[in-house]
């Protein structure tokens, strides 16, 4: 064969190479989409519907805050298949929910981590699947950004509260809610 031909024959399996499977870009922007230090901040910390005044006949007129329902955020967090371990997008997300958690807004809280799975397996090995989620999130927000191991509680729920129980193997099941459970 000839220099030349070698040559086309490379350009022609180099573009059939890409045209048969195009370029995967990484699912880091897709899994960042509201996923941001600002969007774990302004999803986590407490808000208040606003100032109530009641009388109180002689005691005058005093003010309380209402607080609305515990803030949380579901996260989108990507394991490796049937594992605890942390992929690179799932740390990622958990880099910007670590600075949030070192945030004026959200230092003086603490939360719950709660791990969930699709129906994929059974109700047994999905819970326990769960919980190790759940703790491999804890420990690396602990490992990684010092976050004091007394504001966070990890525990899993399995497959018991899906997401999408019209389709239980989605894997918009598998998740880790992250909510504000106070001070």
């Amino acid at each position: 064969m000839t220099r030349k031909s070698l040559l086309i024959a490379a350009v022609a399996l180099f573009l059939g190479a890409s045209m048969a499977a195009p370029i995967a870009l990484p699912a880091y922007a897709d899994d960042m989409q509201g996923q941001t230090k600002q969007d774990f901040i302004d999803a986590l910390a407490p808000k208040t519907r606003g100032l109530t005044l009641s009388n109180q006949g002689t005691q005058g007129t005093q003010g309380t805050e209402e607080t609305s329902a515990a803030p949380q955020k579901d996260m989108r967090i990507q394991f490796e298949f049937g594992s605890a371990k942390l992929t690179g997008s799932a740390k990622a997300v958990l880099n910007e929910l670590g600075a949030a958690l070192q945030s004026d807004q959200l230092a003086a809280y603490q939360f719950s981590l709660v791990g969930h799975t699709d129906a994929v397996g059974s109700d047994a090995a999905n819970l326990k699947l769960s919980e190790a989620r759940a703790a491999s999130v804890k420990d690396y927000l602990i490992d990684q950004f010092h976050v004091d191991a007394a504001r966070l509680e990890a525990s899993g729920v399995g497959e018991s509260d899906l997401a999408d129980p019209g389709d239980p193997n989605n894997g918009v099941n598998r998740r880790v809610v992250i909510t504000n459970i106070g001070s």
